[in-house]
């Protein structure tokens, strides 16, 4: 017997429509995935013998496939569809696993934050830490405003380097004019950073100047020394 041959107050897949999954029992949830009974039995019923012999969903699902399909009723094809949605299920509450990102070039910093600095209408400093082999660690933005000496502060960006247990740091910082090259307190700052990373163990391995579409690379351009990429 299929669902479509049960009375309308006994359709699971009615129920879920009408009233969402969450108000269906475990029979009924079980019951749309067997889809079928046999001669004898509605899906409903070949569920419900299913959960009461095997002691609950959980443990029907997590069945051998060989057994559930060894069950009166069931057959290797229902038994494949119970350990599929066993397997989604797993699947689902594993946590997602975050995508290693690594910093190899000026270009693939740029694209961590292109998206970040879209249209921005004020400067935004940006710290990415690495680790010893330049994965991205984090990104962190240390300041928002004109990038100088008076406000951007070594203090900060290393302090914040060393809470992530950086190996070495990147900054990048935007100008919404959208022009890249970096201006004198650019540069000036920049090497101030740089000869403090050098004393505290954290190098500064580059700064870039970006703009919607384009960057300004300090290393490429050989405004710093240490040479990583």
């Amino acid at each position: 017997m299929k669902i479509k041959d049960l009375q309308k107050e006994e359709k699971p897949r009615e129920k879920l429509i009408e009233k969402e999954a969450e108000n269906l029992t475990d029979v009924e949830l079980l019951a749309i995935i067997l889809r079928s009974g046999d001669k004898n039995h509605s899906a409903v019923d070949l569920a419900r013998e299913l959960i009461n012999s095997f002691d609950g969903i959980k443990n029907t699902l997590s069945a051998d496939i060989k057994e559930l399909a060894n069950f009166k009723g069931v057959g290797m094809a229902k038994a494949t569809s119970i350990k599929a949605t066993e397997e989604i299920a797993k699947r689902y509450l594993k946590p997602a696993k975050k995508s290693e990102i690594y910093i190899k070039t000026p270009k693939n910093a740029y694209e961590v934050i292109r998206k970040d600095i879209l249209n921005k209408d004020q400067e935004y400093l940006y710290l990415l830490s690495m680790d010893s082999r330049n994965k991205l660690i984090s990104k962190d933005i240390i300041s928002k405003g004109t990038i100088n000496e008076t406000l951007i502060h070594p203090r900060e960006i290393f302090k914040k380097a060393t809470s992530k247990s950086a190996y070495a740091i990147i900054l990048i910082h935007n100008h919404p004019s959208n022009e890249c090259s970096p201006s004198d307190e650019d540069i000036k700052v920049t090497k101030r950073i740089y000869k403090v990373g050098i004393e505290i163990g954290i190098p500064l391995i580059d700064h870039l100047v970006v703009s919607n579409n384009n960057f300004f690379s300090m290393k490429a351009h050989n405004l710093l020394k240490d040479k990583n990429f």
